[in-house]
């Protein structure tokens, strides 16, 4: 992946094989241990989150067109509008 490190990344198992953090599997005609569910529900708990976030991202009609300003001011710009969104919000 780019020269990155991805061993801290939390994957689902899509990616088995990689070096990315993956749910246990389940072994098979075997009940899986308490310790492998608590482990993949925490696990699955921090990637929905994540998803979710992902999918909101998607619906902001500002993110369907081109970025027009440099790459570099990428990640403040999404900062400022995260912050703008939150503030928004009624509570």
């Amino acid at each position: 992946m780019h020269g990155r490190d991805t061993t801290s990344w939390l994957a689902d198992k899509g990616y088995i094989g990689s070096d990315m953090l993956i749910p246990f599997r389940k072994p098979r005609k075997r009940e899986q241990p308490r310790w492998q569910k608590d482990c993949n529900f925490r696990h699955n708990k921090i990637r929905v989150a994540v998803e979710r976030a992902i999918a909101h991202l998607k619906t902001w009609r500002i993110l369907h067109t081109d970025y027009r300003r440099p790459y570099d001011t990428l990640a403040a710009t999404i900062t400022a509008v995260i912050g703008l969104c939150f503030h928004a919000r009624p509570e």
